[in-house]
């Protein structure tokens, strides 16, 4: 049974369709790629999955449970996690602060007991803190720690924006466009990063418009075009296929 599935999911905006009948399986412990033009409904499709759109028609499950209608939040509960096209911080808090405020999915004590700061309260507290500064140190920004989230690089801040999902402790990471503004070395850094992601357990739901990028890190790619799939496999089979080639590929370069 696939981790993840979407069953004939079309979604409208007014009377524009933005996905047209999409099918899709999910296998737990890959990582897939989700390419096409702008316009395609690559972005659509990652809001539908982490409950931001809800589909027009059509049906989403996880894990064998259906979540399409179910809010963000559930389904960050539930394990799917996901990150965003532009650098989205919480306002005023610095790196840790930001990495504290995701980790609250975690916290299985309740607020009176973080009020009167009982003992399982507090070791659950450290525990939480412990893992939030290793994630620092995974994604590569720990000597930021203390440091203003606005006030990071941009690099930074995009590295920060995984670190964050990764502190909700997700099953499935939703990655949108990771390396957007980055320079090859910073693009091949989070590459290492997500394949190290992917070994600790996590399925990897990846849009990227890097192709170089893309070919070195996905084990399977779909290929969207005006909301619809137009391809499905192997990701250098299916660079190489005519209709991929003209949705996408011709105004890349490899």
């Amino acid at each position: 049974m696939p981790l993840l599935e979407l069953k004939g999911i079309i979604k409208f905006f007014g009377k524009l369709a933005a996905l047209e009948n999409i099918d899709l399986q999910v296998n737990k412990g890959e990582i897939l790629g989700i390419v096409g033009p702008n316009g395609s409904g690559k972005t659509t499709l990652i809001n539908l999955i982490s409950g931001y759109y809800r589909p027009t028609r059509g049906t989403i499950y996880f894990d064998g449970r259906k979540i399409s209608g179910l809010r963000p939040d559930q389904i960050a509960r539930l394990g799917i996690v996901r990150t965003f096209q532009s650098n989205v911080l919480f306002e005023g808090a610095s790196v840790i602060e930001s990495m504290m405020i995701s980790s609250r999915l975690q916290y299985k004590t309740n607020e009176w007991q973080a009020f009167w700061e009982t003992k399982a309260y507090k070791d659950e507290h450290e525990k939480i803190v412990g893992n939030a500064l290793n994630t620092l140190r995974f994604v590569n920004i720990f000597n930021e720690t203390f440091r203003p989230a606005a006030a990071l690089p941009h690099g930074f801040q995009r590295m920060l924006g995984i670190g964050v999902a990764l502190a909700a402790n997700p099953s499935v990471l939703l990655i949108d466009e990771p390396t957007t503004g980055m320079n090859h070395e910073e693009a091949m850094g989070v590459v290492e990063n997500i394949r190290e992601i992917n070994k600790q357990g996590v399925t990897v739901v990846l849009i990227e418009h890097n192709m170089r990028v893309l070919l070195n890190i996905a084990t399977r790619v779909i290929v969207l075009n005006f909301g619809n799939k137009i391809a499905d496999g192997d990701p250098h089979e299916m660079m190489s296929k005519p209709e991929v080639v003209e949705a996408y590929l011709g105004t890349e370069t490899l």
